[in-house]
This record gives structure tokens, C-alpha cells and sequence, in this order.
């Protein structure tokens, strides 16, 4: 009897950290997958919203652009396992609307957030310093309604 109590601790210890890495890698993977649906949806809006703009002239389509793009880089992703802070001025290259061939593109960039996140340390291990596999790069193009141009 007494055996057998030995036999279930040492099954528990073998067991245990196991079961702890399946339930943590399961709340990682549906944190990086919560950051990812956050800014998909801010791509889609905003190309929604661009689409829709009309205007007599490039300059000021991109105008009205560059202001639903200051609305949506003000968006936060909730849990933040990627890095979003565009820039307000629009310089930069996480962030961008544009206007192709009577379609309106939408590039969003994020990098894995490397301060304060143990899931990076354990992605930039387990990838041989390669975090940029996790990458995220959504484009999201919305035929565009002004035929003016």
C-alpha cells in the first residue's frame, strides 16, 4: 500500500509540469491570437471607412486617410503580447492606408512585444533568437467607392 502512494506522487511529478506547459501554452497562443483579431478589425474598419471617402483629388483623400488613421492608431490591443504604437504623424511604416488602383490598402504591422513578456524570451529560445517568426502583417484591400478618380 504504502508503494503505492509513492508510485502516484512520482506520476503526479512526471505528469504535472506537463499538463502546466499545454495550459500555458494555451493562453499565450489565445493572447497572440486575441492581439492578432484586434488589429485585423482595426484593418478592416479603417479600410471600410477609407473606402467609402470621397474626394476631389489625391491630396485631400489622403488627407481625410491620414485622419482615420490617427483615429485608429489610437487603439489599444488588450492584452499586448504585439507592439502597436504607430506614430501620429503618419511616418512610419506600422500603419497605412492607401489608394491603388480604385482600392483602398490597408498594411498593418506589429512586432512581438520583446519588454516585459516572458512569451518572447521563450519564442526568441525556442527559435534560435529568430522572433520575428511571429511576426504579424496583416493587408486588408476594399474596393474603393469614389469613382472620381
Amino acid at each position: 500500500m504504502r508503494q503505492q502512494k509513492s508510485q502516484v506522487l512520482i506520476e503526479f511529478a512526471l505528469i504535472f509540469p506537463l499538463f502546466l506547459l499545454l495550459v500555458f501554452g494555451i493562453f499565450y497562443f489565445s493572447s497572440i491570437f486575441s492581439d492578432y483579431m484586434t488589429l485585423n478589425t482595426i484593418a478592416r474598419n479603417s479600410a471600410r471607412e477609407a473606402a467609402v471617402v470621397s474626394a476631389n483629388d489625391d491630396a485631400e483623400r489622403n488627407a481625410k486617410y491620414m485622419e482615420i488613421r490617427t483615429r485608429y492608431a489610437k487603439k489599444t490591443l488588450p492584452l499586448d503580447i504585439y507592439t502597436w504604437n504607430p506614430s501620429p504623424n503618419g511616418n512610419d511604416t506600422p500603419f497605412s492606408i492607401t489608394h491603388q488602383d480604385h482600392n483602398v490598402v490597408v498594411n498593418i504591422n506589429a512586432t512581438m512585444n520583446k519588454n516585459g513578456s516572458m512569451l518572447a524570451t521563450i519564442v526568441d529560445g525556442l527559435s534560435g533568437n529568430k522572433p520575428e517568426t511571429l511576426n504579424l502583417s496583416i493587408t486588408y484591400t476594399m474596393y474603393s467607392e469614389d469613382n472620381k478618380n
